[in-house]
């Protein structure tokens, strides 16, 4: 499946991560959910534990994570099948290498945007890139995006390669969560393409990161938030959060989709009862000019063409008017 942001929407990824826990049964499960949300993607973690860190106790943790080459091909494949798009994030380069041949789309952590290796390999397959912006502060930021650009012509990055704007807390407090870097990322490299990857704990982030701009939204995924003391669950949207995330972007779209102003049906049909209109304030003799001594603007009982009140004001009479009586265009030189 080709991985495709739609102009003027917002591209959603459920990050299942490592939420699986290394069961690839309970993976094609959260697949299943995941298709049901909505969402356009699901996305999960590729490693080959040896590989890529050192730690013993943290080896030994992620070990049970790991989910083979064989059985995340079948899980493309159901991806696929569910139509959502299948990306991976590659924790070391032989996992990249194999990502490279199966994925829609390849993520790279916070953890390794300064592996300029790995990116540069990444970019090499011809697919889609994601990479998130956590660990890096301004000037960083700066740096590290200036050096991607320089690998490659500054038009095949523009087209392959989305950053995400992340803060890499577990979870996120809302008052470091930045969301106005999305603002600022976007002026600054107007033809690159800026997303956001969510840690906070709910909903709320994603759907400001939307109206701040991001043209993609990551959020974990996960059965339960309570299914284990591993971290990534508690941060998670379940199924609920998840269908409120893809609904709740999709009326933001609707809310924001044009510049411009068209009266809706329902809004002409009211406008036609709200606008004020002239009745006599005392009986009227023909030749009387009307002022607001002798005419008052009031809603009209019924539905009438609206008429600017200032047309009234200063025009004379051409009929008499008695009290209470509505006051026609007709009626008036």
């Amino acid at each position: 499946m080709k991985f495709k942001i739609k102009k003027n929407s917002t591209y959603v990824i459920a990050e299942i991560g490592n939420n699986h826990e290394g069961s690839f049964y309970r993976a094609k499960k959260m697949i299943d959910l995941v298709a049901k949300t909505g969402a356009n993607a699901v996305k999960f973690q590729t490693f080959k534990t040896d590989k890529f860190i050192k730690n013993n106790q943290k080896k030994n943790f992620l070990k049970k994570f790991e989910i083979s080459y064989e059985n995340f091909e079948k899980l493309k494949d159901y991806s696929h099948k569910n139509k959502l798009n299948f990306i991976s994030t590659p924790l070391d380069i032989e996992s990249a290498k194999f990502l490279g041949k199966i994925c829609d789309a390849i993520k790279i952590s916070s953890g390794d945007n300064n592996f300029l290796k790995l990116i540069e390999i990444c970019l090499e397959f011809n697919k889609s890139l994601i990479i998130s912006m956590g660990f890096l502060n301004h000037y960083e930021t700066e740096k590290t995006i200036n050096k991607i650009i320089k690998l490659f012509p500054f038009n095949k990055i523009s087209k392959k390669i989305s950053f995400l704007h992340c803060v890499s807390s577990y979870p996120v407090n809302y008052k470091n969560a930045n969301l106005k870097r999305i603002t600022y990322l976007k002026q600054r490299w107007p033809k690159l393409s800026f997303g956001y990857s969510d840690h906070t704990i709910g909903i709320e982030a994603c759907l400001a990161a939307k109206m701040l701009g991001a043209e993609i939204i990551e959020k974990h995924f996960t059965l339960d938030k309570n299914f284990s003391n591993f971290r990534d669950h508690a941060l998670s949207a379940d199924v609920k959060d998840m269908k409120n995330i893809v609904s709740g972007i999709k009326k933001i779209e609707q809310m924001t989709s044009k510049y411009s102003k068209l009266l809706s049906n329902d809004e002409n049909k009211n406008k036609k009862i709200v606008r004020r209109h002239p009745f006599a304030a005392k009986d009227l003799k023909i030749g009387e000019k009307i002022d607001l001594n002798n005419v008052k603007f009031l809603r009209p009982e019924k539905s009438l063409v609206p008429i600017n009140p200032e047309f009234f004001i200063g025009r004379k009479l051409k009929k008499n008017i008695s009290i209470n009586s509505l006051i026609k265009k007709s009626d008036i030189i």
